[in-house]
């Protein structure tokens, strides 16, 4: 059964503040403490303490060893010297102040402490994961860090990659966690990362006119789902691929549900998507832990009591009296201590917020690392220059108008499909072309230009068409490179006329030139058609061959000429001149057969 803060005597609260181990001396007159708890949030303290003597010149208690940063601290509160721990970790810094009024000078020193976690939000990391699941990079995290015991949930995907990116471990681990729909509770010393608690018997319980101080409840709609779905674009397979909820178990409070409230805005389906490819049960996990943010906010608000240690992050607490849509089983989320003129109030939260832990906090590092403000998104610059880079860069000048439309120019680095030591493709855009530009590190500096783009004034050398049939590349001076998708033609061209076709259409290959020279590849054979000589030349021996028959016409003379020529008929040969024929030697000629016949 759920128990009262005023089941015990709370008419003397006391405390003990203990520094390694040891209670601070009897002496030094505490002024308030304030002990501040939150899941997925780093727990402090702070203690107040009068210090200070103008007259010696001197803050004793804060030059002593007592309250040294980096020493473990413990706060214990209780009533008539029955003390439980409400806060353990260590001293973060120490301040002195010094208020003048009418009633005279007051100083005093204030000591803050944080839990042992701290240590995780401290320096932005970078580092790569690989085959490990969700609560193994958690832990292996959080064990590098010394001081803080463990206890994580186990998760059940294993991911090729997970990569954490110029971020605290803290804010990595975070959202790590909600994805897979846990909470993160500092418990004095030890980090908890786990599903939350929702069901269970609550050990505390509060009535209204019995036992609470100040309280305040909001049942709220629009921060309630009916149903989650998360998509990813699935590269394979070249389709969207989806993870739908399923409504979670939570607390019981009120008679409203979740569901019903989400009919308020009437949203079928909230939906939440990346480009990247995630696995479908990721997605799943992903859709689930936001219906589960969105029905652990259903209830949001605190209430103040006596102080009480019975409170903790990530249980239950048992409203009563507040009528039915507000009574039951709230969710504590956050606990607050104040000790101050001998009064201990307790403030209890309940209730989370709907809302991602990435956007509520910036996690991400600024623009351009902060070294100047940065400039987001992709950027349109006109190209000012592609020669003469000072610093040698093959980098090419641009403005960029939303910064100067026409000024000194940016020096931007030029992206290429292929770029290496000495080869590669070289395209540089023409001066006056419009480009994209992207910033490293979002840094206005250091442009890159992703590409060139077409518009009204700067038009393409085709207009596209619905079947997007022609392809291709022409230069500033017409030089052309053309692919027709229609009837799979592929045309090189140049300004003057010369030109070479591959075409799957007439089945040929094609070559002309300006002065109506041709060579034409078909499944007629091979064309050689010139409108004047034709040389065919060899350095070694030049072979003429047929499988049917060679024949070589001339309407004019035709010669053989050679050192040696012979002529050779496997069956028979015939020598004819229809005016004449003249067999001619200037030495020996010999004619030699079986059988000579002359006339």
């Amino acid at each position: 059964m759920a128990t009262s803060p005023l089941n015990s005597q709370i008419d003397l609260p006391t405390f003990k503040v203990l520094v390694e181990g040891q209670a601070i001396k009897d002496y030094y007159e505490v002024q308030s403490i304030q002990v501040e708890k939150g899941i997925n949030r780093v727990n402090t303290a702070e203690v107040v303490i009068i210090d200070g003597n103008p007259a010696d010149q001197n803050f004793e208690i804060s030059e002593s060893e007592d309250f040294v940063p980096g020493s473990k601290v413990q706060i214990d509160l209780g009533y008539h010297s029955t003390e439980s721990m409400a806060f353990k970790g260590i001293i973060m810094s120490q301040s002195i102040k010094v208020r003048s009024s009418a009633n005279g000078v007051r100083s005093m020193l204030t000591i803050k402490c944080s839990d042992e976690a701290v240590k995780l939000t401290v320096g932005r990391k970078s580092r790569n994961f690989k085959d490990k699941k969700d609560s193994e990079v958690i832990t292996s995290i959080i064990g590098e860090t010394a001081g803080i015991d463990k206890t994580v949930a186990a998760t059940t995907f294993t991911h090729k990659k997970i990569i954490q990116y110029d971020c605290t471990d803290w804010d990595f681990i975070l959202s790590r966690a909600e994805i897979n729909g846990f909470v993160v509770i500092c418990q004095d010393g030890k980090l908890n990362i786990a599903a939350p608690e929702v069901s269970g018997q609550a050990a505390l319980g509060l009535t209204y006119g019995v036992d609470i101080i100040d309280f305040q409840a909001e049942l709220e709609s629009s921060s309630q789902l009916t149903a989650v779905e998360c998509n990813s674009w699935d590269s394979a397979e070249q389709k969207l691929q989806s993870g739908q909820s399923v409504e979670p178990t939570v607390n019981e409070q009120s008679n409203i549900t979740g569901k019903t409230l989400a009919s308020v805005i009437g949203l079928s389906t909230f939906k939440m998507g990346t480009s990247v490819p995630e696995d479908a049960s990721v997605l799943k996990e992903w859709a689930n832990a936001k219906l589960q943010k969105s029905r652990l906010a259903k209830i949001k608000g605190y209430v103040s009591i006596p102080g009480s240690t019975l409170a903790e992050l990530g249980t239950l607490l048992e409203l009563n009296g507040f009528g039915a849509r507000f009574n039951g089983d709230a969710y504590i989320s956050s606990v607050s201590h104040t000790v101050e003129r001998g009064v201990w109030t307790t403030n209890i939260g309940f209730g989370l917020d709907e809302r991602w832990f990435s956007e509520i906090h910036r996690i991400e590092s600024p623009a351009a690392s902060g070294l100047l403000p940065g400039i987001q998104g992709l950027q349109i610059g006109i190209v000012k220059q592609i020669d003469e880079d000072p610093d040698g860069e093959y980098r090419v000048l641009v403005d960029v108008p939303v910064i100067e439309e026409s000024g000194t120019g940016i020096w931007a680095r030029l992206s290429n499909f292929y770029a290496s030591n000495g080869i590669g493709n070289y395209f540089y855009p023409e001066v006056g072309d419009e480009v994209v530009l992207g910033f490293l590190n979002e840094d206005p500096r250091f442009p890159v230009i992703l590409g060139s783009v077409y518009g009204k004034k700067l038009k393409p050398a085709y207009t596209p068409d619905s079947e997007n049939k022609t392809k291709g590349m022409v230069t500033k001076s017409k030089m052309k490179l053309i692919f027709d998708e229609d009837k799979k033609v592929i045309t090189i061209e140049t300004p003057g006329g010369n030109k070479v076709t591959l075409s799957d259409d007439a089945k040929s290959i094609k070559m002309e030139d300006q002065n109506s020279n041709k060579i034409e590849m078909s499944d007629s054979g091979i064309l050689l058609d010139s409108p004047k000589d034709i040389k065919l030349k060899a350095s070694g021996n030049f072979t003429v061959e047929a499988t049917s028959g060679v024949t070589v016409k001339s309407t004019g003379d035709a010669s053989l000429t050679g050192n040696n020529v012979n002529l050779k008929a496997n069956i028979a040969l015939t020598a004819e001149g229809a005016a004449s024929a003249a067999l001619k030697a200037s030495g020996q000629v010999e004619v030699k057969g079986a059988m000579v016949m002359i006339n």
